[in-house]
């Protein structure tokens, strides 16, 4: 005589979703509903008909529950920044977790510039912000130089505030490289990140107080 009987596998099936309930890691409570509908499976095979509706439901809640483990598993392994990466976010988003920095950059692109490329034309309304990572912009009005941008300045910054065209030219005096941003593209992924717009709005706060220490009129 068995001694093991169909009962014992829902109730242990039963006793892991208890389990998972009460664990307050997302994961652990996956994993532990995964074992679970996979426990439960032979009490629906073995019975004296087997029970296939109960059955196909734990294989389908086991199989989303384990998808969901992997991207839960991919999100939260260890994210390494390249030395470009570290250095923009040593720049501006201090404060930021890496793998949110890679989100931001995702949603822009890197670019080079030559010395003499306008990346700021006046009485033009740009579409885009510059990040400068590397090189040098010179801010100039009605042939007057104004000053010059360095790494870790936004070039067009003023107009995501105000969203009027530029009163200035800004050129580039130094090979540069920057990240590049749509200005429509990234309030939409601020709108939905409070954590990364609070961190590049204290940026802004910083670019602009210190454009307005440095250059000789209102900055772009």
């Amino acid at each position: 005589m068995s001694f093991i009987t169909p009962d014992y596998f829902i109730h242990a099936a039963n006793i892991l979703l208890l389990v998972a309930y009460s664990v307050r890691d997302v994961l652990w409570l996956r994993l532990f509903a995964v074992a679970a509908s996979l426990i439960a499976i032979p009490f629906y095979l073995f019975q004296p008909t087997v029970l296939w509706a109960p059955l196909a439901w734990s294989v389908v809640f086991a199989a989303i529950n384990l998808f969901q483990s992997w991207l839960l598993f991919v999100e939260r392994r260890p994210v390494k920044l390249t030395a470009e990466e570290e250095e923009i976010s040593r720049l501006a988003f201090q404060g930021l977790p890496p793998r949110k920095v890679l989100q931001v950059l995702s949603i822009g692109s890197w670019i080079s510039a030559d010395v003499g490329e306008h990346l700021i034309e006046r009485s033009k309304l740009p579409d885009a912000i510059s990040l400068i990572t590397r090189g040098k912009v010179q801010l100039s009005k009605d042939g007057h130089v104004l000053g010059d941008l360095i790494p870790g300045d936004i070039v067009g910054s003023a107009l995501i505030l105000n969203g009027i065209p530029s009163n200035v030219d800004a050129v580039t005096v130094e090979p540069l490289r920057a990240m590049r941003w749509q200005i429509g593209t990234l309030q939409k992924y601020l709108s939905a990140n409070p954590e990364t717009r609070t961190v590049m709005q204290r940026h802004l706060a910083r670019d602009l107080a210190g454009k307005i220490g440095r250059l000789v009129t209102e900055p772009s």
